[in-house]
C-alpha cells in the first residue's frame, strides 16, 4: 500500500534533516497511504513512522495502520451526540500525537498552503520554540514518476475511459443535446465500473460561441456540426483524461482537413516525447507546426502529467524547463477552435518509457 511512496518520502526528508513532519495537502495524504480519502486527514512523519490522522471508519485506514512503519489514528467526524467539528477533532488528534513526541531537534517540515493556523498553533503549543520548513511542492517530482501501482489504476481507468467514448461517438446524433451526450457517456461508465464515478471535463458542440472547453450544456447539436469530448475518469483517487472529436454527419471538407491536421500533429508530439526532453521544447515544436499549417495555434497547454490531480508535473507549457523523466505519464492535446463554427482537439496519454512513449489510452479518435 504505497510503500515505495513512503520510501520516497522519508529519504527526502532525511536528506532534509527532518525529523518531523506533517503532510496536510489532501493529495500528499492520497499518496503517501495509497487511500482515496476526503479532508480533514493529516499524515504525521516522525523518525521514519507515518501516523495517518483521519475520520473513523475510513475505508482502508486500518489496513494502512498495519503496514510497517505506520499507524492510524481514529477521530469523530460525524455524531448526534456534539456539534459536528471534525477539524476540532483532527487537532485534538494532532495534539495528543505531538505531545508523545520526545528529543525531536530542527525545524517542522509543514505544507503551508494547506496547513490551518490551528493546526500549526497545535503544534506550536506541544513544541514550544519549534519552527517551520517549507515542504510546499517538494513531493511533487517524486509524484510525477509512477509506480506499478499507481499505473494499475490508472490503467482501468483509461479502460473505463475507452467504454465512455464508445458510448459518446454513437449518442452524437442531430437535434441530441450536449447533456443528452453526457448522460450516455456517463451511465456507460458506471454501468460498466458497477458503481458511481467522478468524471469530468468538456462536453460541447463546435457552433458554440466559446468552443474550446465547457461543461454540457443544451446546446443542440446541428448540422455540419463537431463535437468535442474530453473525459475524465477517476479511478481510486487517480484521474485519467482523453478527447476525440465526433460528427452527427460526415464532416465538412474543412474539418476533415483540420481533423487530419490535428491527428498528425498529435503524432508530432509522440514522437518528441523521451526522457531528457525538456517539456517547453516539446510545447514550442508542437506550437509552430500548428502556426505552420497556417492555424491559429491554441490557447492551453500542449500537454501535461495526470496522476492525484488532472494536471500535475510535467505540464507541457511555454515556461516549464522540466525534464521528462521514465515513469511520468503525460497528456498531449492539440486542437484547433474557430469559435462558433466548429472545434478539433484529440488527445492521448503515454507512460514516458527508457526509449519513448507507450500509449495508454485507446479509445477512437478516427473519422467516421
Amino acid at each position: 500500500m504505497h510503500r515505495e511512496q513512503r520510501r520516497r518520502a522519508a529519504h527526502l526528508l532525511d536528506e532534509a534533516g527532518v525529523e518531523l513532519a506533517l503532510f496536510s495537502d489532501i493529495d500528499s495524504v492520497r499518496w503517501l497511504t495509497g487511500l482515496n480519502l476526503s479532508a480533514p486527514a493529516l499524515v504525521l512523519f516522525e523518525r521514519g513512522q507515518f501516523t495517518l490522522l483521519a475520520a473513523e471508519g475510513s475505508a482502508g485506514a486500518s489496513a494502512f495502520g498495519a503496514e510497517p512503519g505506520c499507524a492510524f489514528v481514529p477521530f469523530v467526524n460525524y455524531t448526534i451526540q456534539q456539534p459536528i467539528d471534525a477539524p476540532g477533532r483532527l487537532a485534538d488528534a494532532l495534539r495528543e500525537q505531538v505531545s508523545t513526541v520526545a528529543g525531536t531537534s530542527g525545524p517542522v517540515g509543514v505544507e503551508e498552503k494547506s496547513l490551518p493556523l490551528a493546526l500549526w498553533q497545535t503544534i506550536r503549543e506541544a513544541l514550544p520554540g519549534c519552527e517551520p520548513l517549507s515542504l510546499e511542492g517538494r513531493l511533487l517530482p517524486l509524484r510525477a514518476v509512477k509506480t506499478e501501482e499507481e499505473l494499475a489504476r490508472i490503467r482501468e481507468g483509461f479502460r473505463l475511459v475507452t467504454v465512455g467514448h464508445d458510448a459518446g461517438r454513437k449518442a452524437v446524433r442531430l437535434g441530441q443535446r450536449e447533456i443528452d451526450v453526457w448522460t450516455q457517456v456517463q451511465t456507460a461508465v458506471e454501468r460498466e465500473a458497477g458503481k458511481w464515478c467522478q468524471m469530468g471535463n468538456d462536453c460541447i458542440v463546435g457552433h458554440r460561441p466559446a468552443n474550446m472547453s465547457a461543461a454540457p450544456l443544451d446546446y443542440e447539436i446541428i448540422a455540419d456540426d463537431s463535437f468535442i469530448l474530453d473525459l475524465s475518469v477517476v479511478v481510486d483517487g487517480y484521474w485519467t483524461d482523453s478527447c476525440a472529436t465526433y460528427y452527427a454527419e460526415q464532416p465538412t471538407a474543412r474539418q476533415v482537413e483540420m481533423h487530419n491536421f490535428v491527428e498528425e500533429a498529435l503524432a508530432y508530439a509522440v514522437s518528441l516525447i523521451r526522457p531528457g526532453v525538456i517539456a517547453q521544447d516539446v510545447d514550442r515544436k508542437v506550437r509552430s507546426r500548428m502556426a505552420a499549417g497556417g492555424y491559429e495555434v491554441y490557447a492551453h497547454h500542449t500537454g501535461h502529467g495526470i496522476g492525484l490531480t488532472g494536471h500535475e508535473a510535467p505540464r507541457i507549457v511555454p515556461y516549464n524547463q522540466e525534464q521528462f523523466q521514465e515513469g511520468n505519464v503525460i497528456m498531449l492535446e492539440p486542437g484547433i477552435y474557430i469559435p462558433g463554427v466548429t472545434g478539433i482537439r484529440l488527445e492521448d496519454a503515454f507512460l514516458v518509457t527508457a526509449d519513448g512513449a507507450e500509449p495508454l489510452s485507446h479509445h477512437d479518435k478516427s473519422l467516421p
